[in-house]
């Protein structure tokens, strides 16, 4: 967390310094940063360290932030509001597997009224869903993904003669000399490395989903080896040499803003033409 930057973003109001001081809050040095920093626009950008923004009465309409993948309420909200800020968490995103709301009022009281009036799911008319269907679940759910995504993977090792139970009690050379062995098994052919590294990239992408919910530590040390192995295999992967392809963009480039010498060339005799010997009649009638 050492490279995550953190900010405060609130709508502004006249007194507001004041009443914060009878607050005993500070929010100068809040302020200066909304007014100074693109605030939005370092939070859109997932490459940027600011990862954790503290909000209130800003950013709803229209800010859209698809790598955002968790939102913590701390306020009554309905309707509209509520339908926006769940599907705000919920947008598509690489390497993102889910939203996830954390509230700490009952917000998902009002969540089957909001749809009834936003939603359309297959029911009878405009604004009609179907008895039950949210557009939300426990995390228990996703825990319970993750649990069989591990046990495809375990099944699909051992019918390979890797025994992933095993090598997670191993350490130092001995893991390393079983994982060595387990990758060897797993690499017979392309399309048995590449369904692999799908139940890796699977188990993976569902444990950093459910974090940081305690049931994790349950699966840490099972996901520890299918990352391990997968990143394994990666290396093994042979690297395509695209030297040749930038050597040729580059020629091209440098010849398209060459500079070539202006060529002037000999003067030759102009062309001419007898005007008597013009039929001007059949010029007349084309």
């Amino acid at each position: 967390m050492q490279s995550t930057d953190m900010a405060v973003v609130i709508s502004s109001s006249q007194n507001e310094i004041a009443e914060m001081a009878e607050r005993g809050l500070d929010i100068t040095s809040h302020r200066r940063r909304m007014v100074e920093e693109d605030l939005d626009e370092n939070f859109k950008n997932p490459a940027n360290p600011l990862r954790i923004a503290f909000v209130c009465a800003m950013w709803t309409t229209g800010f859209d932030v698809p790598s955002c993948s968790t939102i913590y309420l701390d306020k009554p909200m309905r309707n509209h509001s509520l339908m926006q800020t769940i599907s705000r968490a919920n947008r598509v995103f690489p390497e993102k597997n889910n939203g996830v709301i954390v509230a700490y009022v009952d917000v998902f009281r009002d969540l089957q009224k909001a749809l009834a009036l936003y939603a359309v799911t297959g029911g009878i008319g405009k604004g009609a869903i179907d008895t039950g269907v949210l557009p939300i679940e426990e995390k228990a759910v996703l825990v319970d993904e993750l649990r069989d995504a591990v046990d495809d993977a375990v099944s699909y090792c051992s019918n390979r003669g890797v025994l992933l139970g095993a090598l997670t009690g191993l350490q130092g050379f001995e893991f390393v000399q079983a994982a060595g062995d387990a990758v060897e098994q797993l690499i017979v052919n392309d399309e048995e490395k590449a369904a692999f590294l799908d139940h890796a990239k699977l188990v993976d992408r569902l444990f950093k989903a459910i974090l940081p919910d305690p049931s994790a530590s349950e699966f840490g040390p099972m996901r520890g080896v299918l990352v391990h192995l997968s990143r394994t295999i990666a290396d093994f992967s042979p690297r395509v040499d695209v030297s040749p392809v930038l050597r040729r963009v580059e020629q091209l480039l440098d010849d398209s803003v060459a500079a070539k010498a202006y060529v002037i060339h000999e003067d030759r005799a102009p062309y001419q033409i007898d005007l008597n010997d013009v039929d001007w009649q059949a010029l007349e009638q084309t």
